[in-house]
């Protein structure tokens, strides 16, 4: 075998692995965010998995309320039947992040939620609201 065809034969494995590993990314929205959550559970190769204290959950939002100064969001996670009511302190927030909120409720938008020392981070498809600090939690 010429030193030609071993380059041939090893640029193309390495395109296959490259290829493989960004695959996931380019799926739609929805099923990027349920791969994002289940992937660091299941990666045989990379045995890359999340920090101990990080939760991830797929979600969509199901209702937004606003008492007190607080900003109640409730989430229903996608797949299963669990509903959580999250109270945020809103004093840390800025005017756009309620706005955010309410379009992806009234589109039913999937997301990824991350929740890390009581700091919750929520992704969308083209916007993300993070940093949202925790002031009550409610599971239904």
């Amino acid at each position: 075998m010429s030193v030609l065809s071993q380059v041939v034969i090893a640029c193309a494995v390495c395109g296959l692995v490259a290829a493989s590993i960004s695959a996931p990314f380019l799926l739609p929205w929805s099923l990027r965010v349920r791969y994002l959550v289940n992937a660091p559970w299941t990666d045989p190769f990379l045995g890359l998995g999340p920090a101990p204290r990080l939760e991830m959950r797929a979600v969509t939002l199901s209702a937004l309320e606003i008492h007190h100064g607080d900003i109640e969001v409730a989430f229903d996670e996608i797949g299963g039947r669990r509903m959580s009511v999250i109270r945020f302190d809103r004093s840390g927030c800025a005017p756009w992040v309620v706005a955010t909120l309410d379009g992806w409720m009234a589109l039913r938008t999937p997301l990824l939620m991350m929740t890390d020392r009581g700091q919750v981070h929520i992704y969308g498809p083209r916007d993300a609201v993070t940093e949202l600090t925790i002031a009550g939690v409610e599971s239904r």
